[in-house]
């Protein structure tokens, strides 16, 4: 009887040993298969699209070189994040129906379920996918761009369909879900703009203020230096107002897309080597002490 027991056990093992070995033969190379279709899929895929951007992002709406790699980048973003998960969802359909055909019936006849399961439990994460996706096809803003995002602001590191990523100027990284971004201010994008108030003295020469203001606008933007970054030369626009010191001057002047920072800088320092030259007195607070005369 035990003789009869072993022999038996043996027999199944070795019917087990030999589907095992039939089912590796035919679906464990499969697997294999899809898994490395998946992986060329997802890299080719993802060049092919990222070239084909190269040609098809149009230069009248993006002027400039650096205009069309920002628009580029953020898009090679977008395409790259929706192949991955795309060629996995597939992916992994794929390798389920190699396992048992039977867990594709039960996967889609559990579809609906899940879909109503993750409604709820995820909103939060659809409102990040759905904006990331506005933000990007809207050209909000790109990888590249210098924004400010409530009270954060920096250079846009990264866009994927759920964050945002900003690095400030003291290095430091913020990653904002894009389901919570409201009111977004992008100052690098089209053109940028020197806006900047300066407090004379309330005897200053109007005409003669003027006249050295847009000289030193005029003079910066012929500098082989600057002459690319600026678009119009600083100028004086406006007196702008009374202040307890002296009058507030408006300047103002048009500049490639993000080098206004870099033009105000060196407009600042030509207009004090100007105003120092001209006598014209740049104003700061001070305090008079009157001494009081004794009575002998």
């Amino acid at each position: 009887m035990i003789e009869i027991f072993a022999v038996n056990l043996n027999d199944s093992f070795s019917r087990l040993d030999d589907q095992f070995l039939v089912w590796i033969e035919i679906h464990f190379v499969n697997i294999i298969a899809i898994l490395i279709g998946a992986w060329l899929i997802r890299r080719f895929a993802s060049n092919i699209i990222s070239r084909l951007f190269h040609y098809t992002v149009r230069p009248d709406l993006y002027p400039t070189k650096s205009e069309r790699e920002k628009r580029i980048r953020t898009l090679n973003t977008l395409v790259t994040a929706v192949v991955r998960v795309g060629v996995y969802i597939i992916a992994l359909i794929l390798i389920i129906g190699e396992i048992n055909p039977h867990y594709m019936t039960a996967l889609f006849a559990s579809a609906g379920l899940i879909g109503v399961a993750l409604g709820f439990g995820a909103k939060d994460l659809v409102k990040d996918f759905m904006s990331g996706i506005f933000i990007i096809t809207e050209n909000q803003y790109r990888v590249g761009d210098v924004i400010e995002i409530s009270d954060v602001s920096g250079v846009v590191e990264d866009i994927s369909i759920r964050t945002t990523v900003l690095r400030d100027l003291d290095g430091h990284l913020h990653h904002i879900p894009n389901g919570s971004i409201s009111v977004t201010t992008n100052m690098t994008l089209g053109f940028s703009r020197v806006n900047e108030d300066i407090l004379v003295a309330y005897n200053t020469d109007i005409d003669r203020l003027e006249h050295v203001i847009n000289h030193v606008g005029e003079t910066l933007a012929n500098d082989a230096e600057f002459k690319s970054l600026i678009i119009s030369p600083p100028k004086f626009l406006r007196i702008d107002g009374f202040g307890d010191n002296g009058m507030i001057v408006k300047v103002v002047g048009d500049t490639m897309s993000g080098e206004q920072w870099m033009v105000k800088g060196e407009l600042l320092r030509r207009l004090k080597t100007a105003f120092d030259k001209n006598n014209i007195e740049l104003p700061y607070p001070h305090v008079a002490v009157v001494t009081p005369v004794s009575k002998k």
